[in-house]
């Protein structure tokens, strides 16, 4: 177990910790050849993991170039007072098949959150003044029935929209016709349903704000409906797919796994890439913040959406794809751990958008370990006395004995939390960045076709692009470089 350059904790008061042991730092850098090779795969992350290692098994060499001193990209498993914690992407569920098809071929099992199906739900409204107590039982059906009308936008559960939830764009023409709705513009449009009942609706707004982690006005709707449709258009099963389950072993464990089974794969950590070249005669020249340059004949980017736009390109990419770079997508919030002096038993909290605690939940069977989520940049996660302060909204007396976690949104290499499109993107953005540009490929969980945002959206897009790449290099087998 290592640290990782990436993390934090803070404890009481306010001493602080950079870094956190993990797996995820491996002792795999060796001294890089300067051959060349049959694919440079930009990016650690699972995307970039899973090309590796089915690419290697077909006996074509493979470079990793990663910017962090780990692997895992935006998931890893932190170890913190001998207790293992999930810093980025956590939840996972046997639904989603690439994903499952690893926890199986490794072993692998789940574990549940228990804040996930709290009993008694705590409700911070009327812009923090007033705390409100209820049971799941009186308030989830309610809230599920209204969380699923607002998901009905076609009036037949996104079947007109999404007919294929794992083939996103199969029908443009109905796409187009929502994809400009905002989550606040749909809201907007059901306000109706709340028959004067501004509680429900602060509610809803709760509930959708711990999604998006911003600003619904900003957040695409489309991106819910994606979700909701791949949790059987059901808003409980839609909340235990995404909310709920683990992996018991940690996320740092299955990307260890993948990483092991890759063969005689080159790795350089802790290494930015500056430029991409593809030249003329079907090379690729990928130079790095040093100066290093490797040629390949094939190059994977795996860079996060909203850090591609850090990269070279030469010559200049597809117009259609620079501008949805040059977009972006929401940057999503921030996500805490924190331990607290007090047990407070099986608990979660929920709050409307802007409150800098949107939800958090106890995700161990004491009840002193709360995760948390809010929007955007509200609230200092690293100041273990601001995020008392805002978690005593929910729990007045708690106090919290130290702090840990990652900022997402600030990490130059990732530039945000998981994928959310703004209004509009779907329909204009997506077929253009899931683009190939022979001998230049992509691959990111920001740009799978379903499970978005999620391991299992990373796992799906790795895969196409291995099977893009193989299909190139077979192609063009009589090229040498």
């Amino acid at each position: 177990m290592k640290r990782t350059t990436d993390g934090f904790i803070c404890y009481e008061n306010n001493r602080f910790e950079s870094g956190l042991e993990t797996l995820s730092v491996t002792n795999e850098t060796k001294s890089i050849d300067d051959k060349d090779y049959d694919v440079i795969i930009i990016g650690a992350g699972f995307a970039g993991l899973i090309a590796a290692r089915e690419l290697s098994q077909r006996d074509r060499s493979v470079l990793i170039i990663e910017a962090k001193d780990r692997i895992g990209g935006r998931t890893f498993t932190a170890q913190v007072n001998n207790d293992q914690y999930e810093i980025g992407g956590t939840w996972v569920h046997w639904s989603q098949p690439h994903l499952w098809a690893e926890i199986t071929r490794y072993g692998l099992s789940l574990c549940e959150s228990d804040g996930a199906v709290a009993e008694q739900i705590t409700l911070l409204l009327d812009h923090g003044t007033k705390l409100k107590t209820v049971s799941s039982a009186e308030l989830y059906p309610k809230l599920f029935t209204l969380m699923n009308e607002f998901s009905n936008v076609d009036g037949v559960q996104g079947r007109t929209v999404f007919p294929l939830p794992h083939t996103p764009l199969a029908n443009l023409q109905a796409i187009n016709k929502f994809d400009h709705l905002s989550m606040q513009d749909r809201l907007d449009q059901i306000a109706n349903l709340f028959d004067n009942d501004d509680e429900m609706r602060q509610i809803l707004d709760a509930y959708l704000s711990m999604n998006t982690q911003g600003d619904l006005a900003k957040s695409g709707f489309l991106d819910h409906l994606c979700f909701w449709t791949l949790g059987d258009r059901d808003t409980n099963q839609t909340w235990d797919k995404t909310s709920r389950y683990k992996i018991r072993e940690g996320t740092s464990v299955l990307a260890r796994a993948i990483l092991d089974d890759c063969q005689n794969v080159n790795l350089l950590f802790s290494t930015s890439v500056k430029s991409i070249h593809r030249t003329n005669d079907q090379q690729v020249i990928v130079r790095t913040e040093t100066g290093r340059a490797f040629r390949a004949r094939t190059t994977i980017v795996t860079v996060p959406l909203n850090a591609l736009h850090c990269l070279e390109f030469q010559p200049e990419l597809n117009s259609e794809k620079q501008r949805a770079i040059d977009e972006g997508q929401c940057r999503g919030g921030l996500k805490f751990w924190a331990k607290l002096k007090t047990s407070i038993g099986n608990w979660c909290g929920f709050a409307p958008y802007p409150n800098p605690i949107t939800v958090a939940y106890t995700d161990d069977k004491d009840g002193t370990i709360i995760v948390g989520f809010g929007p955007d940049d509200t609230v200092d996660i690293r100041n273990s006395q601001a995020l008392e302060h805002e978690l005593q909204k929910f729990l007045p007396n708690c106090q919290i004995e130290c702090v840990f976690g990652h900022d997402w949104r600030s990490d130059p290499s990732i530039k945000g939390t998981w994928s959310w499109y703004k209004p509009g993107q779907i329909s204009s953005n997506l077929r253009a960045l899931q683009m190939s540009e022979p001998p230049l490929f992509f691959a990111s969980g920001d740009a799978s076709s379903s499970w978005r945002g999620c391991i299992d959206g990373a796992l799906e897009s790795g895969l196409t692009a291995v099977r893009h790449v193989q299909n190139y290099l077979l192609k063009n087998s009589s090229t040498n470089l």
